[in-house]
């Protein structure tokens, strides 16, 4: 992310997105099968709570993304520690 972006969604045909979200959450989410780490955290150019997303396919899934989007939104507004849940 740059500058103060916490969150940003891929163009419609793609739909996935890449956020930051607490140590805890992206432990979580890679064992839901949510999401992977985000390509440049392997090269330590960004820290690991830097995630891809994988696109929704259903209304049910929209709604679990916002989830993880509003919680991406708390973590960069300082109301979650590091760790803390998702809660899927």
């Amino acid at each position: 992310m740059v500058g103060n972006e916490f969150a940003h969604v891929h163009p419609h045909y793609d739909g996935s997105m890449h956020l930051m979200l607490p140590i805890e959450c992206t432990l979580e989410l890679f064992a839901k099968g949510w999401g992977e780490p985000h390509p440049m955290v392997a090269s330590g150019k960004i820290p690991a709570t830097a995630v891809m997303v994988f696109a929704a396919r259903d209304t049910a899934e929209i709604e679990t993304a916002l989830k993880i989007l509003a919680t991406s939104y708390d973590f960069a507004r300082g109301k979650l520690s590091n760790p803390a849940s998702i809660r899927l």
